[in-house]
């Protein structure tokens, strides 16, 4: 019996050789779903540590480490820490630091301090701006900011001393004699986002000026403390798909060894949750895709083995006639497609890639094992008709069989579809796909009679060669049987098209809003006056960049410039008029003259605010208590370079009582914003006041007249019935009002505010622009950027809109949705198959029948194309409707509404080109009338 299955499929080699191909190719459908999913494991990976901040990629171990009797730092942390940061694939930088400083001052504020910092192989991550880098003993290196604000050049000869805090003064004491070091160059980071720099960033000064020194240099110094850290970062290759697990452990691990000494900090962790997140969202889409496709396949091999054996049911009839056994004559009409097609399984799961994919092995055995049951069942039904019939090659009919499976299928897709609407869960992922095949099933059913009838309207009419097509597909249940694959095939790319267009729609619109602006960069620590103006220094005209620090629940924005976000039409509403030019003092000691008339009280006192104009932070100069009579009040300030005068604060009681009554004399400014209950005449140069206490905020704080006395505010929404706001001080609420309100914010969406950042700044006593940014606008040409950082200004980040978008590409359920794109393709490349298939074969022996009867050769030869290109223009009309329904029904929840015409529009167009092309070209060379001469 083998040798005699072995006969036949070198006799009818072809044949072998398709139904080989259609199961390789059905297992290359089932395999592609999991080296799909391996693939975009590795693309999830890649993207997630791209786009993770430093602090979740690199690891951080620190500790204080204090000076032993003999004045030296010990060793302990630097033997014994970087076995703390031993992350599989992470190399540490090691790093050691104190504060300092001069020794021309002996008593500083912590404005005044500086730092001394030891950064291993620093000299290898820095570019040279003017000097050289640290070679020996007693250099020191520092950055391009730093060296502005300390007013030093390169052979500067500096002493500093390490410097120990006083609670008593509340002040810094120096630790020790100082340390000569001579400052040889000036550098900026080679590239301020590698790893090395750590999460806090490349050369930041946000704790005071730093000078770096080697080794040699950091031990001559005095100090009784430093603060030692190991910074580790991954080596490319490390966050993997394959180490995913060994860091995981690692992280679960690393929680033990914290300890009083020492503190590792990581959000590492938080880093592998959501790449795991974004890989089971993948996982959780892939099969609903990869099932459709499975099942096409299955039909397409049933379609192929149908024919096959079909085609041989003649000689089947005769062997039965001669009385081989029942099993006998199933083994020989299976066993011909049988070896074919666990050979071509075997050849698709090779050439795919399956034996080095996991879970790879599990899909092709469900492809597989579908397709070689497909072909039983076929092989097996196809000979166990009546004798007769086989003789005569007659088909069994299933026709009721078909109707009641589309009824089922309906069934089901109306299921999936409720289960869809009312949450997820069941066969509701497969809610299209079922849609899609009870529509294709239905028109298979009603196809025959509508072939039928059109095939007699059109013999009526005398159009010969479309009545002979269409009778022809009307007579045969392979016909019927290939429009539902057709159909199926060409709505499912049309669906995934849809559906992958919308999603990459909404995307484009979520990053834009997440965005806020074309390009954004992310700058280090500075201040928001620092900030000012070096953007406004950068671009001087407000064409495009624009100053941003975010606020509690919304952004401060440099309102002017709003242009540059396309919405300048709030730029007069943030800021109606030009501020004021602010009260400005100079000098390092402030004093003022002020007569008090009345005091009520003994203990109280007063203190300015003062923002140096050279960017540095603001700073409180202290007057102490407020005595009767005149007298002058002074009180350092950094303000060698000039201040802006932000306030004088006068700390009354916090009930009510008699008033504070006094005279400024020469005043920065005779124009102040009178505090809640307070009289403020000027008189001359001077200014009388009568500042009551009591509890309401802002009681005896004075404003130079610079600014707005309420905030006004952008929003989408009301303000708090109190009407104040918390802008930059976390502790203190400015009054504000709503003069626009709007639907919707660039990168708050529904729910923010948005306020003047030059107006906030000025009200408000904290100087520091935590999470500041610039956007910039479409086009922005680089020397803007570049004269944004030669400004002091460290950008850490540059993204753009194309990037916001890739990262929401890169998420879990943007990639799953894309495999149905995958999976459409696929489908198209089945239904493609089976028409090469030779599935549409024509009735010869009519057509030889009717060439008899005197049909002409011509006409012959164009029924079957004929027949071929109707089938599948038939499946192309089906298909539009059939996608519009599975939308209307049972599309996901986040993709509804109408999407963009023209991709899907586009995708079912070449699709119906390539498979009309495909038909014709089988149908000509399978046909009747080419094998027949005329």
């Amino acid at each position: 019996m083998t040798a005699l299955i072995l006969g036949m499929l070198r006799s009818r080699l072809g044949r072998a050789l398709t139904v080989a191909l259609l199961t390789a190719l059905a297992t290359v459908a089932a395999v592609a779903a999991p080296v799909y999913v391996a693939r975009t494991d590795r693309q999830i990976v890649d993207t997630a540590v791209a786009q993770a901040t430093t602090k979740e990629r690199n690891v951080q171990v620190s500790g204080g480490v204090e000076a032993g009797t003999d004045g030296r730092i010990p060793t302990t942390f630097e033997r014994l820490g970087s076995g703390w940061v031993d992350a599989p694939g992470y190399t540490s930088v090691f790093r050691a630091q104190f504060v300092a400083q001069s020794e021309a001052t002996p008593i500083v504020d912590a404005d005044q301090l500086s730092r001394v910092v030891y950064r291993e192989s620093l000299c290898e991550h820095v570019v040279l701006v003017a000097g050289r880098c640290l070679m020996g003993t007693g250099d020191a290196v520092l950055s391009v900011g730093a060296a502005d604000r300390l007013k030093v050049k390169p052979g500067d000869a500096v002493g500093l001393t390490g410097s120990l805090f006083d609670a008593i003064s509340n002040r810094y004491l120096s630790s020790g004699p100082a340390t000569p070091i001579t400052v040889v160059g000036i550098v900026r980071a080679r590239d301020g986002t590698e790893p090395y720099w750590g999460s806090g960033g490349a050369l930041t000064d946000a704790d005071g000026p730093a000078y770096y020194v080697d080794r040699r240099t950091l031990a001559t110094f005095s100090r009784t403390s430093e603060l030692q850290t190991y910074d580790a970062y991954p080596l490319p290759g490390a966050i993997s798909v394959e180490h995913l697990d060994a860091l995981r452990a690692w992280v679960e691990d690393s929680d033990r060894r914290n300890n009083s000494g020492a503190r590792l900090t990581t959000d590492l962790g938080a880093l592998l949750d959501r790449i795991d997140e974004r890989r089971a969202d993948v996982r959780a889409t892939v099969p609903f895709a990869v099932a459709p496709v499975l099942v096409l396949a299955w039909a397409v091999i049933i379609l192929a083995v149908a024919a096959a054996t079909r085609a041989r049911r003649f000689e089947h009839g005769i062997i039965a006639l001669r009385g081989v056994a029942r099993t006998g004559r199933w083994w020989l009409a299976t066993g011909e497609t049988l070896v074919p097609m666990l050979l071509g399984a075997l050849a698709g799961f090779t050439a795919v890639g399956g034996w080095t994919t996991p879970g790879a092995l599990l899909y092709a055995a469900v492809a597989v094992v579908g397709a070689v049951l497909a072909g039983l069942v076929v092989g097996v039904r196809t000979v166990s008709g009546p004798v007769a019939a086989l003789l005569r090659r007659i088909d069994v009919r299933s026709g009721r069989w078909g109707a009641r499976i589309a009824v089922f299928a309906a069934v089901a897709a109306a299921a999936a579809t409720f289960q869809l609407r009312g949450g997820s869960g069941g066969v509701a992922g497969v809610a299209p796909a079922l849609v899609l095949l009870a529509i294709a099933l239905l028109t298979a059913v009603v196809a025959p009679v509508l072939a039928a009838r059109l095939g007699a309207v059109a013999l009526r009419r005398g159009r010969l060669t479309g009545a002979l097509a269409g009778l022809s597909l009307a007579r045969r249940p392979s016909a019927a049987r290939l429009l539902a694959v057709l159909v199926v095939a060409l709505s499912s790319l049309a669906f995934a098209a849809a559906a992958v267009t919308q999603a990459d729609q909404r995307r484009a619109d979520q990053a834009q809003q997440a965005m806020g602006a074309s390009t954004v960069l992310s700058v280090g620590a500075t201040t928001r006056h620092a900030l000012l103006d070096a953007v406004h220094a950068a671009d001087p005209d407000g064409r495009y960049a624009m100053a941003v620090v975010p606020i509690p629940g919304g952004l401060a924005v440099d309102a002017p410039r709003l242009g540059v976000t396309g919405n300048g039409g709030w730029a007069t509403q943030l800021q109606p008029a030009p501020l004021a030019n602010p009260a400005t003092v100079t000098g390092t000691t402030l004093s003022l003259d002020i007569t008090v008339t009345f005091l009520d009280r003994t203990d109280d006192g007063f203190s300015a605010v003062v923002a140096p104009l050279n960017g540095r932070p603001n700073a409180t100069v202290e007057f102490g208590a407020v005595k009767a009579g005149r007298h002058t009040y002074s009180g350092a300030m950094p303000c060698a370079d000039g201040c802006r005068l932000i306030q004088l604060g006068f700390r009354l009681a916090p009930y009510a009582g008699p008033a504070l009554e006094l005279t400024l004399h020469n005043a920065p400014t005779t124009a102040w914003q009178s505090p809640p209950g307070a009289t403020l005449t000027p008189q001359g140069p001077d200014v009388a006041m009568k500042l009551p206490p009591g509890p309401e905020a802002g009681a005896g704080v004075l404003r130079p007249d610079g600014g707005p006395a309420v905030l006004p505010v952008v929003s989408t929404g009301p303000l708090p019935p109190t009407g104040l706001l918390t802008v930059f001080d976390r502790q203190r609420q400015l009054p504000a009002k709503v003069v626009a309100t709007v639907p919707r914010l660039p990168r708050l969406g529904t729910d923010g505010l948005l306020v003047d950042l030059e107006s906030a700044d000025r009200l408000s006593i904290d100087s520091a622009a935590a999470g500041a940014e610039v956007w910039l606008a479409a086009g922005t040409p680089q020397p803007v950027l570049d004269a944004i950082a030669a400004h002091g200004v460290t950008i850490d980040a540059r993204r753009t809109v194309a990037d916001a978008r890739a990262a929401l590409a890169g998420e879990g359920s943007a990639l799953g949705l894309r495999f149905y794109l995958v999976a459409g393709v696929l489908a198209v490349v089945l239904a493609a198959a089976a028409l090469l298939s030779g599935t549409v074969e024509g009735p010869s022996d009519d057509l030889r029948a009717l060439r008899r009867q005197g049909l002409s050769a011509r006409r012959a030869r164009l029924v079957e194309p004929f027949a071929a290109l109707l089938l599948v223009l038939s499946a192309g009309i089906v298909s539009v409707p059939a996608t519009v329904a599975a939308w209307a029904a049972a599309a996901p929840p986040n993709l509804h509404g109408r999407p963009p015409l023209g991709p899907p529009a586009a995708a079912l167009a070449a699709a119906l080109l390539l498979l009309a092309v495909v038909a014709v070209l089988t149908a000509t060379r399978t046909g009747p009338a080419r094998r027949q001469r005329a």
